[in-house]
């Protein structure tokens, strides 16, 4: 039995460092790249799109492009499987073992297919392709250079939190989406490697792109504690929204997947982008330039217009498993439902007019988190990709509500969602490279596990519990042994039985 996993030496701590260091290396150089290169590929296509609204004559030759353009995006993602979609629920799928993944070939095809998708103009972020680059990363080094399984998995998660630092210039939002949203708990030595790799991908972005924020919003004042009514009537409306663009999206991946051959799946969605492009080119591609174009002044009905077509020109653009993610778009489908309640509320009420960028940021917060049910994240990253951080108390209200309101409404987090239908579709691919390996995981509060002795707990067959780790000390367990909730254990089990006994521990460790 391997047992490196449990070692607590200082020096094993710091040679895991190190390989964090250079997993933000190259995690964070790769992401950079990729981000520039989505920048130039919409730059370039949206200029296209101006160029033949104006000389219509060179229509059908758009049509050929756009129709190659589907073609060899197709070819990457039947080719490559794991390069499809987003990339985020992939990642989630490999540290818990349900897939294989050959990291050079789903770095290559994620970033050559989510380029063209960018070029043609679809609605998708570089968030997620950019967490699944990263990982890629860590895979590639780890896969070299790591001793044992359970650190191997460490650092892809870890170059997935150096990728999102790098695509948003937001490090503490790398770290706290890996630890939210991919583990889903929090461990001492996952903060620590995920926080390395994130600051040295930080400092890569920074050198290729600069130190200012991503979004340039001007922050004068704060909202009156007199008027937070309006954010409790906000975040309920985000909550339902949430909600409802969780259901449709996948619903819209299963109306799609009745057409079953993946070209025309593909083509269908480059030439309704390509459409859009001609008649209405301020929604499509990743949103950017439209959010920082939002104002006062562009009328409630034309700010309606563009929240409608954004969020429809969004659905059509992922439902194709197209290589992108939908991270950023939605951050501007909540940026432009901010905008829409801002002008309501600030023509109604009288409120001062330089309200309108804080209600915008507040939305964008709380539709991340309505979504992908990530709150800590979501603050974190608008106060990071805005550079305030005055106005930390609404984001969080915001963010609370519209979480209990589609936690209500019984809304999955999206990723998860998304993952769980990955799985459906296919059987699930254990990587068996390893005839055992370790994981770690935490007793929750209020689980099955919590404040009982392991000899009342059922473990999975095959399953050993190795260790305890309590309170900066490990404890070996034996039958009288009781768990605490904030207990971390480390189990030995086959590589072959990885996906049924997480199952079933989550089961036990997770709170009821």
């Amino acid at each position: 039995m391997k047992l490196k996993d449990i070692e607590k030496s200082t020096n094993k701590n710091l040679y895991l460092l190190f390989l964090s260091v250079l997993v933000g290396l190259t995690a964070g150089f790769l992401a950079s790249l990729y981000r520039l290169a989505l920048e130039k590929a919409e730059t370039w296509g949206l200029s296209i799109y101006r160029f033949v609204s104006s000389h219509l004559i060179f229509i059908p030759l758009l049509i050929l492009g756009l129709a190659f353009l589907a073609f060899v995006v197709t070819f990457f993602m039947k080719k490559y499987p794991m390069s499809s979609g987003s990339g985020i629920p992939q990642v989630k799928g490999q540290l818990q073992g349900y897939f294989k993944n050959n990291w050079f070939t789903t770095a290559f095809a994620k970033f050559i297919a989510g380029t063209l998708a960018m070029f043609a103009g679809l609605s998708l972020g570089r968030e997620g392709p950019s967490v699944q680059l990263g990982a890629s990363m860590g895979q590639m080094v780890s896969s070299r250079l790591a001793e044992t399984e359970r650190h191997k998995r460490i650092l892809i998660a870890s170059g997935a939190s150096a990728g999102l630092s790098a695509a948003f210039n937001a490090p503490l939002s790398g770290v706290m989406f890996t630890l939210e949203e991919v583990f889903k708990y929090f461990s001492p030595l996952i903060l620590l490697t995920c926080m390395t790799s994130a600051m040295v991908a930080d400092m890569v972005a920074r050198i290729m792109f600069g130190s200012g924020p991503v979004f340039h919003f001007q922050i004068v004042g704060s909202i009156e504690l007199s008027n937070y009514w309006l954010l409790i009537i906000l975040g309920i409306i985000l909550g339902f929204f949430g909600a409802f663009y969780n259901w449709t999206l996948l619903t819209s991946q299963n109306l799609m997947k009745k057409i079953k051959s993946p070209f025309l799946r593909v083509l269908l969605t480059f030439l309704v982008v390509g459409a859009t492009g001609l008649l209405f080119p301020n929604i499509i591609g990743s949103g950017h330039r439209l959010m920082d174009s939002f104002s006062l002044g562009m009328g409630l009905a034309f700010l309606c217009l563009i929240l409608i077509g954004k969020y429809l020109i969004s659905m059509v653009s992922y439902a194709s498993g197209v290589p992108g993610g939908i991270f950023f778009p939605l951050l501007v489908l909540g940026a432009s439902l901010g905008a829409v309640f801002a002008t309501i509320v600030i023509s109604l009420f009288h409120l001062p007019s330089h309200l309108f960028a804080n209600l915008v940021i507040l939305a964008m917060a709380g539709t991340f988190t309505a979504i992908v049910r990530a709150p800590m994240t979501g603050i974190l990253l608008l106060v990071e990709m805005t550079g305030s951080f005055d106005h930390l108390l609404p984001l969080a209200l915001v963010s609370l509500i519209a979480y209990v309101v589609a936690d209500l409404l019984q809304s999955e987090p999206i990723y998860d969602s998304l993952l769980d239908n990955m799985l459906k579709e296919k059987e699930i691919d254990v990587d068996d490279s390893d005839k055992q390996m370790m994981f770690e995981t935490i007793v929750q509060f209020d689980s099955v596990a919590d404040r009982k002795k392991l000899s009342e707990i059922h473990l999975p067959e095959g399953c050993l519990l190795v260790s305890v780790h309590r309170s900066g000390k490990d404890i070996i367990p034996h039958g009288n042994t009781e768990l605490q909730a904030g207990d971390y254990l480390t189990f030995l089990i086959r590589r072959e039985d990885e996906v049924i006994a997480r199952e079933q521990l989550r089961q036990v460790l997770n709170e009821k």
